[in-house]
């Protein structure tokens, strides 16, 4: 995810320290398709709909805080009833979307192998995809495709490190890691988040929580932090960054929910700029980890490997891809992780998100589009982070045609667009080979 070699970051921790709205950057601005444009075939990677906080963040925020966290009626991890509405209303969306192109019909169920749904073997993905399709093909008979050990993660979509971690692998994705985080590396970065870590520290009553108060350590930005690559884990950042993007997730997830704003983190988040704030912490977490060649090209490599089968890229190496090649349209159910390490391992150019705190938000999908000029003979790619604003996930509102989600532009490094943000399909092939050599 950069604009020169260490350029997303740099750009990125520009836009984010700063905390104010930026101008909309070029891949921002709204482009159209030109007339006689076809549309042949689009993969969309999507993020999960809204789940109950993560079980293994508990004993760290717990001790984060004398306060008590909101119980949620869901277990933790687990789509929540209210993220499976919303991800109905995506769904719908997209079936309306792909209806006007024309690329499944309007009424009825799409024809056998038309629309092919592969989701990670967790109880959320699942159900985001089986939610997915109750807005989209309410009435049709159409399989959630995933491996049978429900619980454990699909290989294709697990972002892990599967390189041996030698001295030599491990120099240079901590080097990398260091790089992307700027001056003074992870410590650095620690320094410069400071006022978003005060911000945080105040919400949560820090000084009050037993970490505090046991460990004598009261200033998050001032504790150290490091990496963890592990051959077969997927890699992480411990520390005041790990703790304070599992906080500020947590609050997100009670705004998106719904709770009574009075209970979304002790109604003590009231402003944009305190959201700013706060997501910033966990959109540079995972920009900072991911942002490194050495990772990002390594913990995508499956998932982009599947996306170059399923758009005749190379050869598709199993059913899965087979079926996702045939298909008119194909749906990956993943996470957060897999849409940041695959933009990072495509060098996506910089991009912001308008109407959302998230730099990979919730129901969000980065959508593969493969389109035909027949005027000029030529295949063309384009690719869109399509996404429900913060507000809609909120509301839980109804999207349409007339009332769509988000729609921005991304543009990856080796792939040149046009005004339309059409790339040719040679240049974006000759891409992800080179990216999926690593």
């Amino acid at each position: 995810m950069k604009i020169t070699t260490s350029g997303l970051t740099l750009g990125l921790l520009a836009m984010q320290l700063a905390l104010s709205p930026a101008p909309l950057l070029a891949a921002e601005k709204k482009t159209q398709v030109p007339p006689g444009y076809q549309l042949e075939q689009v993969v969309v990677l999507s993020r999960h709909g809204i789940r109950a906080p993560l079980v293994n963040y508990g004993d760290a925020l717990a001790e984060a805080t004398p306060q008590k966290w909101p119980v949620w009626q869901t277990g933790g991890g687990l789509l929540t009833p209210k993220g499976a509405a919303v991800e109905q209303h995506v769904g719908r969306y997209f079936q309306q979307w792909l209806a006007q192109t024309r690329l499944i019909p309007q009424d009825g169920c799409p024809a056998d192998q038309q629309v092919f749904i592969y989701a990670n073997s967790l109880p959320r993905t699942i159900d985001t995809a089986k939610a997915f399709l109750a807005g989209a093909f309410p009435e049709c008979k159409i399989a959630v495709t995933h491996q049978a050990a429900v619980g454990t993660m699909d290989p294709t979509f697990n972002p892990i490190i599967t390189a041996d971690v030698t001295d030599s692998f491990r120099h240079n994705a901590l080097d990398s890691v260091n790089r992307h985080a700027g001056a003074g590396g992870i410590d650095g970065l620690n320094q410069r988040l400071k006022p978003n870590y005060s911000l945080l520290q105040d919400v949560l009553d820090y000084r009050q929580g037993t970490a505090c108060q046991r460990d004598k350590t009261c200033d998050l930005a001032a504790q150290p932090s490091s990496v963890t690559l592990i051959t077969g884990k997927e890699p992480g950042i411990n520390g005041p960054l790990r703790t304070a993007t599992g906080a500020t997730d947590a609050f997100m997830l009670q705004y998106y929910e719904g709770f009574p704003l009075k209970d979304v983190a002790w109604g003590k988040v009231t402003t944009d700029k305190q959201w700013r704030r706060l997501e910033t912490i966990k959109n540079l977490y995972h920009e900072t980890l991911f942002g490194s060649p050495a990772i990002a090209a390594n913990a995508a490599k499956p998932l982009l490997g599947f996306i170059a089968g399923a758009l005749d890229i190379q050869p598709a190496a199993d059913a899965n891809q087979q079926a996702a090649q045939r298909a008119k349209m194909t749906l990956l159910a993943g996470h957060d992780s897999n849409i940041a390490s695959l933009l990072a391992a495509l060098h996506t150019r910089d991009y912001r998100l308008p109407g959302q705190f998230e730099r990979t938000p919730i129901s969000g999908a980065v959508v593969f589009q493969r389109w035909h000029d027949p005027k000029q003979n030529r295949d063309l790619m384009k690719m869109e982070y399509v996404y429900p604003t913060a507000s809609q996930i909120r509301n839980t509102s109804p999207l349409s045609l007339s009332a769509p989600p988000q729609r921005v532009t991304l543009t990856i490094g080796g792939c040149t667009v046009d005004a339309d943000g059409f790339c040719p399909m040679t240049q974006f092939k000759q891409a992800v080979l080179k990216d999926l050599q690593g």
